[in-house]
């Protein structure tokens, strides 16, 4: 009955029925990671960008149109100075005609009894001039319009048509849309790079979850053979054949080999509930593939390492970010550059314009300058330089790193091969002496126990055996992230013979 648990538990996890190949597995991660859609997202947002940075070397056209209801009119008075112009143009008129006063004055006065015209003499001279004065001064206000004009009425409306074509600003267009294309390449390694670090964690678990799904096979066939010998133990004290340590040896086999069926069983519904979440589905994965012989390592391997720093994605990302960090710097310069475009404007209220004194039309190029502000734009500049070489240092490490982990890699992939072919012998060898073992039990010269413990050696090398493969197989994937070709696993992995 000890074993009940243990066996149920081991066949719920070897025949759930989501088991998948390594093959579409992968493929259903790619198509349901939340984390690629996301990064599918950043791609497209960089994209459309890029697409909008085309927009700066465009005019910007603009219509502006405004509607105003003020408390009253807006008007020009300068009667005042009209005034002034007709007192003045009075005078001289008058000086230009002084001979014809003259001329009434003595006219009038002479007209006059003799002993009058001194005394009348003053007054003549006074309504002769005033009349003259009255004369000109009404003839120069119906010639001269007064000087009164309404700027604005108290409901004002205006509609402007205004452009702008950047001619030159110091290079900023330019390099903000290299940096907006140079996004887009980084945007890009980084979905490639999650894809590689996705497939990479994912084939992982996957080899682990075939390794564990394998051991429990070996285990659940140990745990009937070891159960078969401890219930014949138990027939031997019955009969006073075997004593007592015979029984509690078998049972102690028993209990741990009970325990580490179950915990491979645990194990493994960890990695199949992992393996589901990365695929973006609540619903568990459980590997159907079995390990076969690590590969050995190639010359086409052996040469990705001279081509780390253009395939894997983790470099180009780096250098993508490392040209944005640079064109940054060409951002900053054009602050100490003169802006020049063209600018035009159509204004469609005429005479809202004419009364503000403005052009209707106008067209012509506008420069600026910035002569000092405040040392900011010198210090944005170093900063942006900073953080290109720690970009440019961020990259050296990283390519640093990457190849140490290759060579650690095809090592480790060596030394994998090795103790699987190592071990190929030492497989055969317990598998031999189980199968004398069980024999001479037959025949009666040996015992249970040593049935056991000659099936316990067998499945030690067997598990040994598909470690080793499991650390191959894990090697070489992370040789091929390491030369950005994860995507090669697969191929190699199917055409790999058992």
């Amino acid at each position: 009955m000890r074993m009940k648990p243990a066996l149920t538990l081991a066949v719920l996890a070897t025949t759930l029925p989501f088991a998948q190949s390594l093959p579409d597995a992968l493929r259903n991660m790619e198509a349901g990671n939340n984390t690629l859609k996301a990064s599918q997202a950043r791609v497209e947002t960089a994209n459309e960008n890029h697409q909008a940075s085309y927009g700066n070397f465009l005019p910007v056209v603009k219509l502006e149109a405004t509607a105003m209801h003020m408390d009253r009119d807006i008007v020009m008075d300068l009667d005042p100075i009209r005034a002034a112009l007709i007192q003045m143009q009075t005078y001289n008129m008058m000086q230009f005609q002084s001979a014809n006063i003259q001329k009434d004055i003595a006219t009038q006065v002479g007209a006059l009894p003799a002993n009058q015209q001194a005394a009348a003499t003053p007054v003549v001279t006074q309504k002769v001039k005033d009349a003259y004065q009255t004369g000109i001064e009404e003839k120069l206000q119906g010639q001269l319009p007064h000087f009164f004009d309404t700027v604005k009425t108290q409901n004002d409306w205006g509609v402007a048509l205004t452009a702008y074509q950047p001619l030159f600003h110091g290079g900023r267009i330019l390099a903000a849309k290299q940096i907006a294309k140079a996004r887009v390449n980084a945007a890009e390694s980084d979905q490639e790079r999650q894809k590689a670090d996705l497939r990479r964690d994912f084939t992982r678990l996957y080899l682990q979850g075939a390794l564990l799904r394998q051991s429990i096979q070996l285990r659940t066939r140990a745990l009937e053979t070891i159960h078969r010998h401890r219930d014949r133990a138990q027939k031997l004290l019955d009969q006073g054949m075997a004593d007592k340590a015979t029984l509690l040896r078998a049972e102690m086999a028993l209990a741990e080999a009970t325990t580490s069926l179950a915990d491979d069983s645990a194990k493994l519904q960890s990695v199949a509930l992992t393996l589901g979440q990365l695929s973006g589905s609540g619903s568990p994965v459980v590997p159907t593939d079995t390990l076969s012989a690590p590969p050995r390592l190639t010359q086409e391997l052996e040469a990705m390492e001279s081509r780390l720093a253009a395939n894997n994605p983790l470099l180009r990302s780096l250098s993508s970010q490392q040209e944005v960090a640079h064109k940054a710097i060409s951002v900053k310069t054009a602050d100490f550059l003169p802006e020049v475009g063209l600018i035009g404007k159509y204004e469609f209220n005429h005479e809202a314009a004419r009364s503000e004194l403005q052009p209707i039309w106008l067209v012509g190029i506008r420069g600026t300058f910035t002569l000092f502000k405040g040392g900011n734009d010198w210090h944005t500049r170093q900063a942006a330089v900073s953080t290109e070489r720690e970009v440019v240092a961020m990259r050296a490490e990283a390519t640093a790193g990457l190849t140490a982990q290759f060579q650690r890699q095809k090592l480790s992939l060596r030394q994998a091969r090795t103790r699987w072919e190592n071990l190929g012998a030492q497989t055969v060898l317990a598998r031999e002496n189980h199968r004398v073992t069980a024999a001479r039990f037959e025949q009666g010269q040996a015992t249970g126990l040593e049935v056991v413990d000659a099936w316990l050696a067998q499945q030690k090398s067997e598990l040994e055996r598909l470690s080793a493969a499991s650390d191959g197989w894990t090697s070489l994937e992370e040789i091929l992230w390491a030369g950005g070709n994860t995507t090669e696993f697969v191929n190699l992995w199917t055409g790999a013979k058992p």
